[in-house]
């Protein structure tokens, strides 16, 4: 054989090499989602990771930071790592001790390298729009992050999941309930669904349709701590400070943070005091919130203000929002108050100035 044939051939095989993968596939949703690390041990800590966080108890998702942690450790550019590492910060600040600003710092700080290692990285953009809602208030963006993951995989329950809870809050209840749909038809039996779905009925109003599912479900579900918090939210809505700070203080022991457990304490000394003034002890925890920057609003303590019938304190809150540019994104909270208030053109004219307008939210 020639030189020149030689040459010919070898050109010919490495075009061919080219060319394949040039065409070859990209990888879809799931095999993004089923990926594993090449090491076998560093794979088996990953799926270890994995099974830890869907318990959601407080020590095993400690544990599944800690696995995640170790996982980036070994393979730095496995992208599924660093967003199963922000989910895991993300449901840890609501059933274990980490602070607000501690958990979505950590979950920011993952998110972010996840997606600078796979933009298509459906996980991530879910993560992202959980963070642009619950932490940093951008409504809109939340809601373009919650799409552009069902763009790339529209068969992920847990995004349909979180999607609803999102919509759920911006007073989008038919939107809503359709997303709890396919998620539990994607996730059927689990149990988280169920109590947000149970919340979500208190969003739209159903309270007591929302207190009974949640009962139910705490019979259920002793040890679940967004059942607690659930409950608390829909017991001070009707003004019943008492059965809050009830579910709260079962809140603050089964997450064992002592900072809850001090506020339930002093929560519970002020209502043997005087029931009618308890409340401001939680404003009171939420202004020093805000100060140290675990707090972004004044949105929580203005609405239990309102539902305990104290205008001068709502006022004050209202007020204080409205000269720091604040914009209060929750329609539900939103919208109690404006009901509470609905005869008080001062209460009225100030709640607009930081209502935001509801983003653009494809319903199709």
């Amino acid at each position: 054989m020639s030189a020149g044939v030689v040459i010919a051939l070898a050109a010919l095989v490495v075009a061919t090499i080219v060319l394949t993968e040039m065409i070859a596939p990209a990888p879809s949703p799931i095999e993004r989602a089923a990926a594993l690390p090449h090491d076998k041990s560093v794979a088996d800590d990953y799926v270890a990771a994995r099974d830890l966080w869907a318990r959601r108890t407080p020590e095993d998702l400690r544990k599944a930071i800690a696995l995640y942690e170790k996982v980036i450790a070994a393979d730095k550019d496995f992208a599924p790592a660093y967003a199963g590492l922000a989910e895991a910060w993300l449901i840890y600040r609501e059933y274990g001790a980490a602070t607000e600003s501690r958990a979505y710092s950590a979950a920011k700080s993952a998110v972010e390298q996840a997606l600078a290692l796979d933009n298509q990285l459906a996980a991530a953009h879910r993560a992202n729009g959980f963070i642009q809602y619950w932490w940093s208030y951008d409504a809109q963006r939340s809601v373009d992050s919650f799409r552009r993951a069902l763009d790339l995989d529209p068969r992920d329950g847990l995004t349909h999941f979180w999607y609803a809870n999102v919509l759920s809050d911006l007073g989008q209840d038919a939107a809503a309930q359709r997303e709890y749909d396919t998620a539990q038809l994607l996730l059927p039996g689990t149990p988280a669904i169920a109590v947000e779905r149970a919340c979500a009925h208190w969003q739209a109003g159903r309270d007591r349709r929302a207190v009974m599912e949640l009962e139910q479900l705490k019979s259920q579900y002793p040890s679940d701590a967004t059942i607690r918090n659930c409950l608390a939210w829909a017991h001070i809505s009707r003004g019943d400070i008492k059965a809050y700070a009830r579910e709260y203080r079962a809140l603050a022991t089964l997450r064992g943070v002592p900072e809850m457990q001090k506020l339930s304490a002093a929560l519970d000394a002020a209502i043997a005091r005087d029931p009618a003034s308890a409340h401001l002890v939680l404003v009171a925890e939420a202004r020093r919130e805000f100060a140290e920057g675990e707090r972004k609003t004044r949105m929580t303590p203005a609405f239990h203000a309102s539902c305990m019938g104290d205008r001068a304190t709502l006022v004050t809150l209202l007020k204080q929002a409205s000269a720091l540019g604040e914009r209060w994104y929750s329609a539900t909270l939103n919208k109690r108050i404006a009901q509470k208030w609905r005869g008080d053109a001062e209460v009225q004219r100030l709640l607009r100035k930081v209502v935001i307008a509801t983003p653009k939210v494809d319903l199709s």
